[in-house]
């Protein structure tokens, strides 16, 4: 009987919001991977054992990072952190996360009344605030957002410098791509807000100027 050990597995965790559980085609077929399961089946093909844990939540913001800290990095004492955030922040101008979450979310239950309220109420009003916020989108200049960015930027730095200090794992950056025509339509001061936070998360690597602190550039 083969007693020689086996390898230990690369511990990856993957942190961020839809953009790292959400694939381009939803409902697709099961070969339509997100892309940390990509990472793993790249990395398992070369022989590398992996274990991935993805801890990720449609619509969470960088703020919420430090929440889960000691639930997450502390306890898997991961190997590598993928951590990408700061995309959320730069979607809406006025509307309330928990909002967001609530009338665009997938935890809705069913129900007669519950129903009656999303259909008649809930979707009507968000879709009347929705289109409040296109307007406000294209007239207040992209300055009003630095603050908002800046505070991102420290959040992401305390999360990376915190996390070092438990096995200093190599934390990878991972840059913001720019999103479609379509966001552009819904969003008109996206594209610009997008740039503003992505020299934020590059100057927050440089903050904490260490070789296993990397930004990655998906494109």
């Amino acid at each position: 009987m083969d007693r020689s050990p086996l390898p230990m597995p690369l511990r990856i965790l993957f942190k961020g919001a839809s953009t790292v559980l959400w694939t381009s085609f939803m409902s697709g077929p099961r070969t339509d991977l997100a892309y940390p399961r990509v990472v793993e089946k790249n990395l398992l093909e070369r022989g590398i054992p992996v274990r991935p844990e993805v801890r990720a939540v449609p619509a969470e913001r960088a703020s919420m990072l430090l929440d889960t800290w000691e639930t997450e990095v502390s306890q898997l004492s991961p190997d590598v952190i993928v951590l990408h955030a700061g995309h959320m922040e730069t979607i809406h101008a006025i509307i309330p996360r928990w909002f967001e979450r609530h009338a665009r979310g997938t935890k809705d239950k069913p129900g007669l009344v519950r129903e009656l309220y999303r259909k008649r109420l809930l979707q009507p009003f968000w879709s009347i605030l929705a289109q409040t916020q296109k307007h406000i989108d294209q007239r207040v200049p992209t300055r009003f957002f630095t603050r908002r960015i800046r505070i991102v930027g420290a959040t992401l730095e305390r999360y990376v410098r915190r996390s070092r200090t438990v096995a200093s794992p190599l934390v990878l950056v991972v840059g913001l791509v720019p999103h479609g025509s379509r966001w552009d339509t819904w969003f008109p001061g996206m594209a610009a807000r997008l740039e503003l936070m992505d020299a934020e998360l590059r100057a927050m690597v440089r903050r904490v100027d260490s070789p296993d602190v990397r930004y990655v550039d998906l494109m």
